[in-house]
């Protein structure tokens, strides 16, 4: 990247940040005169409950939507679906009244979320990230699963236990930890697993003192109730970054695009293995990419993990024009919320072309290597 693309890349994050977070303060704003729905609210919901003496009942769909009718009403079906560890942490949010309680949720988390960030991208395209306008806006937990993964991804080499320690903390959300033994025993760092071991065990005692296993009892039943909900397909498949969902948006049949499915979550999985087992410069990005294709459920505001790729596009291996093209892909789906847009969500292209990328990338390098 010669210093003028630098110059003008740079420049032009800084105003879409800029730019997002004006649009979060706004949207902030309009919610104290008259509060609007945002995921948020379930948690603080959840919380509220907690704080009432009757955690279990975060998990009681009708009860937790009565507190959640304090605030303002609505059709939507909005439970709490999280594990107990993730209700343990958002409790102490829910001291306060529920639009300062979101403010300094999403102010916190995106904190958390820039700092470790630097690990992997600069803070203006951290900031200027498509996500971050959406989990500002309905008050997600990406933030704060990102910066999980960004810190402990980038230290799982150099300070193993503690990076396994920090994505222990990832049994608040679990999906995004699926691909993390692959990347740890092909790499052979043991002691990452004894790490994470011991802070995701830690999490669920406190969790079981704190919030009793009747938590527990109702987080399982909700399971259920989400899984038989996705069955029927009564969630919008544009909400989702599977390609699964895609191919369900698609009308592809659900057998043949779960099948699919499971063919390029192999293939993530063989590629994440290969570049943890022989060290590549690429395999952080490799495992950000690759973990957003394995579960079918996981949604648009997870995929703050491409900072990761599009990072890696900045510094290491610097291409701009494949970095911008990754974030048009995350742009998409941002979007359609504002009917902007109509078609299937492209973060699973995005995750999909990084891969064949990097992979391509590294073939080169090894054969190169071979004809010397």
């Amino acid at each position: 990247m010669d210093r003028t693309s630098f110059r003008w890349a740079r420049t032009s994050a800084v105003g879409i940040g800029l730019l997002f977070i004006v649009l979060i303060v706004w949207d902030w704003a309009r919610s104290i005169i008259a509060p609007n729905l945002t995921d948020y609210l379930s948690y603080w919901a959840a919380g509220k409950l907690t704080l009432a003496g009757d955690p279990a009942a975060a998990y009681d769909p009708a009860k937790h939507r009565a507190v959640e009718f304090t605030v303002t009403t609505f059709d939507k079906f909005m439970p709490f679906p999280y594990p107990p560890p993730f209700l343990l942490l958002v409790t102490p949010f829910s001291l306060l009244p529920y639009i300062w309680s979101f403010a300094a949720w999403v102010g916190l988390t995106l904190a958390i979320y820039l700092f470790a960030a630097r690990r992997a991208i600069d803070t203006p395209y951290a900031l200027a990230n498509p996500l971050v306008l959406m989990n500002g806006a309905i008050g997600q937990n990406g933030f704060l699963t990102a910066a999980i993964f960004t810190t402990g991804a980038a230290m799982l080499r150099e300070r193993p236990l503690v990076a396994g320690a920090v994505l222990g903390v990832l049994i608040i959300k679990p999906q995004l930890a699926l691909l993390l033994p692959v990347a740890v025993i092909a790499g052979r760092l043991w002691p990452a697993i004894a790490g994470a071991i011991a802070m995701a065990g830690a999490l669920t005692f406190l969790s079981l003192a704190f919030l009793g296993s009747e938590a527990f009892g109702g987080f399982w039943n909700i399971l259920h109730l989400y899984v038989e909900l996705l069955r029927q397909d009564k969630w919008s498949w544009n909400e989702f970054i599977s390609v699964f969902a895609f191919l369900r948006y698609l009308d592809v049949d659900p057998s043949v695009a779960l099948s699919l499915h499971a063919i390029i979550a192999a293939a993530a999985t063989v590629l994440t293995w290969i570049a943890w087992s022989r060290d590549w410069d690429e395999q952080v990005p490799i495992l950000a990419a690759a973990t957003l294709l394995i579960p079918p459920y996981l949604l648009s505001y997870d995929a703050l993990l491409m900072i990761i790729p599009i990072g890696f596009f900045l510094r290491q291996q610097p291409r701009p024009r494949l970095a911008g093209a990754l974030w048009l892909l995350c742009l998409l789906p941002i979007a359609f919320h504002f009917n902007l847009y109509r078609g299937p969500n492209t973060i699973p292209i995005a995750a999909i072309l990084t891969l064949a990328i990097l992979a391509r990338a590294r073939a080169s390098i090894s054969k190169q290597s071979v004809h010397r």
